[in-house]
């Protein structure tokens, strides 16, 4: 049956990974037939909420929550979002542009409850919710003080951390244990781990959940994306062709990294100055399990990944110098872009 050319788009709402729900919004004028359609159910008032089985893909509730607005919440699986999309766009639903965070919730207040309900949709850390959450009595309350209440631009780009994850990149020479650290804190072989230098010919990563010493994984945790670099070592050391190129192209998420960790073994030199377009930022000795010697000295961080040992002080020294748990709770955060105050 169809809807008219672009009179209805799609949204989703929620983050491009696995959960439990996840939401997806139409817009226009035509959202009631798209409903229709897809629900095998007619009329849809403004309010209604309705448990329905989506064209066949998987059963969740849809409620209208305004007059060009609705919502559809199915199980949050990568793949049911994915066959709901598709049979969106056979029908001539296309993905809604961004940008304009008070047409993507129209049931928010005033613009800032609409960019808080956008960052909250699309933050990678559960450190953030709360933060967010408080952010619209936050502002209130500096209106109400009558100065035109100002966000620090520094402030504001370490809180964004917490919305768009920062990049924590891992150098060191082949066989030193980063790819047994990733996999480690990933709880995966997100990784290939092997005893034979240069087995990581490319870069890999996953997104990680670091939690503070002390505080609720579930609610403090602050997500990072965590990249493991081919063994870096000069060119004059035996790297081959391919490899060769793989280390070229890890100069450059090294030089834009957020944290830059430099790895070594109690064996293995630390990489190679040469090989680095900057200096990192944290020192880490892997393999300590290995030192019966005890020569894990010379200012490194002593861990080993293979028995979770110190990586709880890695993850702490991660997050400070990130240092968005620096950050008091009251800050402002101006996540409207600049229209905090509206």
């Amino acid at each position: 049956m169809g809807v008219e050319p672009c009179r209805v788009r799609y949204r989703v709402q929620t983050a491009r990974q696995p959960g439990a729900v996840a939401v997806v919004q139409l817009e226009g004028a035509g959202i009631a037939h798209v409903l229709t359609e897809l629900t095998g159910r007619p009329d849809w008032p403004v309010g209604l909420l309705r448990l329905v089985d989506f064209a066949g893909v998987d059963t969740g509730l849809t409620g209208r929550v305004a007059e060009h607005a609705a919502q559809l919440m199915p199980h949050g699986g990568l793949r049911v979002v994915q066959r709901i999309e598709a049979w969106l766009v056979a029908r001539g639903v296309e993905p809604a542009p961004g940008g304009n965070p008070w047409a993507a919730y129209p049931e928010a207040e005033t613009a800032l409850e609409a960019a808080v309900l956008s960052a909250t949709a699309r933050a990678a850390s559960p450190a953030a919710i709360d933060r967010l959450a408080r952010q619209p009595a936050l502002w209130a309350r500096a209106r109400a003080g009558g100065a035109a209440p100002d966000a620090d631009p520094a402030v504001q780009a370490v809180l964004n951390r917490l919305v768009d994850p920062p990049a924590v990149v891992v150098v060191g020479r082949p066989n030193v244990g980063k790819s047994t650290l990733l996999n480690r804190l990933t709880g995966r072989a997100a990784a290939l781990v092997s005893d034979v230098p240069g087995t990581t010919r490319d870069w890999v990563g996953a997104l990680v959940e670091l939690p503070p010493a002390g505080g609720d994984p579930l609610r403090d945790a602050v997500a990072v994306r965590w990249l493991d670099t081919p063994g870096l070592r000069a060119a004059d050391e035996g790297a081959g062709d391919i490899e060769g190129r793989a280390i070229a192209a890890a100069q450059r998420l090294i030089a834009g990294a957020d944290v830059l960790i430099a790895m070594r073994a109690p064996d293995v030199d630390w990489p190679d100055a040469r090989v680095l377009p900057r200096e990192p930022d944290l020192w880490v000795v892997n393999k300590c399990d290995l030192d019966s010697a005890g020569e894990t000295g010379g200012g490194g961080l002593a861990i080993s990944a293979r028995d979770d040992v110190g990586l709880d002080r890695l993850t702490q020294a991660v997050l400070d110098r990130l240092g968005v748990l620096a950050v008091p709770d009251d800050a402002l955060w101006d996540v409207s872009g600049g229209r905090g105050s509206a």
